[in-house]
């Protein structure tokens, strides 16, 4: 925010400091090791008055003196220089909190100047003591650089105690030095053996050569099982969240852990081989291939070390994106481009469409370019969000650096996360700017008979579900097509009386052209006063697009005889909207769900996860790991059940967002069909804000002492609540809004939100509930859940079947419907409104 950008596209930040820093810290570390592999070398070469080997230490303190000064020294200057433009507030907090320990490693670092350049000049003039007591000095000088630039460095990963008490000695001896030490002393051995099989094959004296290179093979052997060891006491000695960011959550991690031990056995063969008696062509050639092994599994580690500081550059204090973390409240407040001093000019007025490319441009500079790359070889951000369009982009960066900690998170206004999300989703990716999905328009509902004259009985049905939604497609099974289907039979008289015993309700639903119609029987619960039947609900009839089948209820007498008919819609839909984030698109028509968006979720949840499902043969069914009560699937106590793992994850990614933005964003655009609808409420009036509805059920979760409901819950917000706690926790598809709670005796509203007040169990259900005189069922005179009446025609079937109008049955006085006659008092509930 307060320094220019350096702008890179092609080759970002990444790729620059991979290359230049880990080539040079390389060498620095041979730089130490090496120091101390001469110094022994010569002492041997003195002690068995081996002239060979004599010659060999000085052409290898030339090769050494090369290699470390020139190379290292101007690759220490490209280090300086590199990330002073690519991350200039992590480097000044670096040169103000450590200005003492710069200055004596500079110092150090003269010293091994002085001391190798004197070391190789007078090699042949210096008096073979005081020779070696310089070579000695150049190695103490060498170790104490590694020593206090390791206090700096492992500050950047640890600074522990330093985040309250700002000490330089609490920042230098942080919590991974000494464990860091260790490692980087014994890499320093590993790096000595393996320049060393450099030079030492390049011998002439054919015994010289192969006693150096089995010398050098030691170095490396032992060193690399010193690295081993120190370097599992290295990551153990993190602080747990960032030992658990290295071991458990960055995807990235898997495969560089599996890099070092790859390169670290390559490493190991490598030094034996050279250990044998070999042709000197050959081991030359090996010796270069084994250095560049060992220049993996050290690039290996500290990308894997790396890992653990992610998402700063100086852990809790400096992002990677070179922002502080202290200002990212003001800065969210302000916006990022009003925070920052070198926007470009064309911004200074304000954003507008016409200047809203060159703001996501600078946001993706701002934020993103000091990791990522475009169409370059590290971290390339457009195979990375090649899924995303813009809602799910916006989504990513709303969520991001919450759930998967490895990456900051977004830092401005809503504003300009939506400008970068389009940058990103439609300049970068090619996005085109997508339209509303057009769905298809539902035909007329059909209609039953029903004679108030001479009608002898009434059937009303409905559903137990507002929407039974589902995903369609071969791979992928998050929910099935199905619902429960509820009736009464009702007698008419001015006593009417529900009949229960000696009679039969079918169902018949429509079903696709080239299929027969689903039929089935309603088994009688005469508990609950009712009949009903878990049915499988087709989501097309006769071949047209239809989210709501109709299902034609029969009832008939022991003798076969049709007493009633009467129709009603079943809410079923494969209208989700995962592709609203997950790109991909519809499968036909509207509807189902395209291969590339389950490939895509399938995916998402590996990297999320570290789970395997996208290469998972068959269906992936998600209750095979999570409980769902409306499937059958419970007592599962390793993971969150289905609704609160998918809600809590979501509302990680939407939050801030209404109803529109978040819930119709994936559960069908028909969910919501009935009275509430028309007045203008949404599923957050009921269900609370999509942060409230995850927390509710997460804390259920808690409770019940389910792994990783915790981490959720600390990554949500409420919205309504003061607090987490506050939120009464819920099961799914069990504890639901309660009617009463608006509707208070039965009165019309008090208030326009039913939110954490919920049903005691499945009985209190508006679906399952019945009136006052334990006789009708609620949905049997209001309709089926979220579509009460009047409703959307579709839904309205049976009123305008029994009564003409689409109204709740019993309104307005049309209680002839079962009564024959017009009724004086409400004998159901309150408030029925009778004149």
């Amino acid at each position: 925010m307060e320094y220019p950008i350096w702008q890179l596209t092609t080759l970002g930040g990444g790729f620059w400091i991979a290359v230049i820093a880990t080539l040079h810290v390389y060498v620095a570390h041979f730089a130490v090791g090496g120091g101390l592999f001469l110094v022994l070398t010569e002492r041997a070469a003195y002690k068995s008055n081996n002239p060979h080997l004599l010659q060999y230490a000085k052409k290898h303190t030339r090769f050494f003196l090369l290699l470390t000064m020139a190379f290292g020294g101007v690759s220490g200057v490209a280090i300086w220089l590199t990330v002073a433009l690519l991350a200039p507030e992590a480097t000044i907090t670096l040169i103000h909190q450590f200005v003492f320990g710069w200055a004596a490693e500079w110092v150090c670092f003269l010293g091994e100047i002085v001391a190798l350049i004197i070391y190789y000049y007078a090699w042949d003039s210096m008096d073979r003591r005081d020779h070696m007591a310089v070579g000695w000095l150049y190695f103490l000088f060498g170790w104490l650089s590694l020593f206090l630039i390791n206090g700096i460095v492992g500050f950047m990963l640890t600074p522990g105690r330093w985040i309250e008490t700002k000490s330089f000695w609490d920042g230098f001896f942080n919590p991974s030095f000494w464990p860091s030490l260790v490692f980087r002393s014994f890499f320093s051995a590993v790096c000595a053996g393996l320049f060393g099989f450099v030079t030492a094959t390049r011998i002439k004296d054919e015994a010289t050569r192969l006693r150096t290179v089995r010398v050098c093979s030691a170095w490396t052997v032992f060193g690399v099982l010193a690295v081993f060891l120190s370097g599992w006491w290295y990551v153990a000695a993190m602080p747990p969240e960032q030992y658990e960011m290295i071991v458990f959550k960055s995807n990235r991690v898997s495969d560089f852990m599996r890099y070092f031990w790859i390169f670290g056995a390559a490493t190991l063969v490598g030094g034996l081989l050279l250990a044998v008696k070999t042709p000197r062509r050959m081991s030359f050639a090996l010796a270069l291939v084994v250095l560049v092994v060992g220049q993996g599994l050290f690039g290996s580690f500290e990308f894997i070390r790396e890992a653990g500081r992610k998402p700063y550059l100086i852990w809790d204090t400096v992002y990677s994106s070179s922002i502080l973390k202290a200002r990212v409240p003001v800065i969210n407040q302000q916006g990022a481009i009003a925070s920052a001093k070198w926007a470009p000019p064309e911004l200074a007025d304000g954003i507008t469409e016409e200047n809203a490319k060159i703001a996501g441009a600078f946001l993706f500079q701002l934020e993103c370019s000091a990791c990522h790359s475009i169409h370059g070889p590290m971290n390339e951000i457009t195979a990375r969000t090649a899924q995303y369009n813009v809602d799910g982009m916006d989504a990513f960066l709303t969520g991001m650096g919450k759930l998967n900690k490895y990456m900051p998170p977004f830092i401005g206004n809503s504003e300009e996360r939506m400008l970068l999300a389009r940058y990103i989703a439609e300049d970068l990716n090619g996005h085109a700017p997508e339209e509303p999905v057009a769905m298809p328009e539902m035909a007329e509902p059909p209609s039953a008979p029903f004679d108030p004259d001479t009608s002898e009985y009434v059937l009303v049905g409905w559903c137990a579900r507002g929407m039974g939604f589902f995903s369609q497609n071969d791979k992928w099974t998050l929910l099935p097509p199905s619902n429960v289907i509820r009736a009464q039979l009702v007698l008419r008289d001015p006593a009417p009386e529900r009949v229960m015993d000696g009679v039969t309700i079918t169902y018949s639903i429509e079903a696709d052209q080239d299929s027969p119609a689903l039929t089935g029987t309603l088994e009688a619960d005469a508990d609950a006063g009712r009949f009903e039947a878990r049915v499988s609900i087709p989501p097309y009839a006769k071949g047209e697009y239809n989210p709501l089948p109709v299902v034609t209820l029969t009832a008939k007498d022991g003798s076969g005889a049709v007493l009633a008919t009467t129709m009603v819609a079943a809410p079923t839909s494969d209208q989700m909207g995962c592709f609203n984030c997950h790109s991909g698109g519809m499968m036909q028509d509207g509807s189902g769900m395209a291969s590339a968006t389950v490939e895509n979720i399938l995916a998402t949840h590996d990297r999320m996860n570290s789970t395997k499902l996208a290469q998972t043969k068959g269906v992936v069914e998600c209750v095979s790991c999570h409980d769902d009560s409306i499937q059958g699937v419970e007592n599962n106590a390793d993971k969150p059940n289905l609704s609160a793992a998918i809600h809590g994850v979501h509302a990680v990614y939407m939050a801030g967002r209404e109803a529109e933005g978040s819930c119709l964003k994936c559960h069908p655009q028909s969910t919501l069909r009935g009275q509430h609808e028309l007045l203008g409420f949404t599923c957050t009036d009921c269900h609370g804000e999509i942060e409230d509805l995850a927390v509710s059920l997460l804390r259920a979760e808690q409770e019940r002492g389910v792994p990783g409901a915790d981490r959720l819950l600390a990554r949500i917000t409420p919205r309504t609540m003061t607090n987490s706690e506050a939120i009464k926790p819920r099961r799914p598809w069990v504890n639901q809004p309660d009617c009463l709670t608006c509707h208070v005796d039965f009165a019309p509203p008090e208030t326009d939100s039913a939110f954490n007040v919920w049903t005691e169990d499945a009985d209190g259900l508006f679906a399952a509930r019945r009136d006052d005189m334990d006789a009708m069922n609620c949905g049997a005179c209001h309709g089926s859940p979220h579509a009460v009446y009047p409703a959307s025609p579709r839904d309205n079937m049976q009123p305008m079947q029994y009564m003409g109008e689409a109204q709740a049955l019993g309104a307005g006085g049309t209680c002839t419907v079962c009564h024959v006659e017009s009724m004086e008092d409400p004998v159901h509930h309150p408030g029925m409104g009778l004149d």
